[in-house]
């Protein structure tokens, strides 16, 4: 399982954080970690947003101030039918959150991040077991439909 995390990069300590626990769980990608020199900035984004199974969205007052990368990265997460699970400082008003807004948040206390990392553990984990089962009921049907064709052309 692959997991994107879109921030601000004032909230770089907390995210490091963040991936460091979702890291047991799947493999992380946000800006910070995952940079390749040289490599254009947006094409990459898009790439690893592409292909995660799920999109971290670390929201506090810094996000709100620069809201812009971070919309453009929650858009592309939209518009490519990624879960997103927003990760939200209590200082953030439901008000700023735009087109989160209304979308189940898990708040997290920047100075106390520990009970939020858990619970967004949790969520990781709960994705990743959805996934393969996904997985294991395609592969299950493609045999099915394997044995059904080859029973059925002779």
């Amino acid at each position: 399982m692959k997991v994107f995390i879109s921030y601000s990069t004032g909230d770089l300590a907390l995210v490091q954080q963040l991936g460091e626990y979702v890291g047991r769980q799947a493999e992380v990608f946000y800006w910070d970690k995952a940079n390749v020199p040289g490599q254009e900035v947006w094409p990459s984004i898009f790439e690893w947003i592409d292909q995660c199974d799920l999109v971290l969205a670390v929201i506090t007052d810094t996000t709100v101030s620069r809201a812009m990368a971070v919309g453009q990265e929650i858009g592309r997460a939209k518009a490519k039918f990624k879960p997103i699970v927003p990760v939200v400082a209590p200082d953030v008003p439901s008000s700023a959150l735009g087109f989160l807004s209304g979308v189940t948040y898990q708040q997290i206390q920047p100075e106390n991040p520990g009970p939020a990392i858990q619970a967004i553990e949790r969520a990781v984990l709960s994705f990743r077991q959805k996934k393969e089962a996904q997985q294991t009921l395609l592969l299950i049907g493609g045999v099915i439909a394997l044995i059904w064709l080859t029973s059925n052309t002779g």
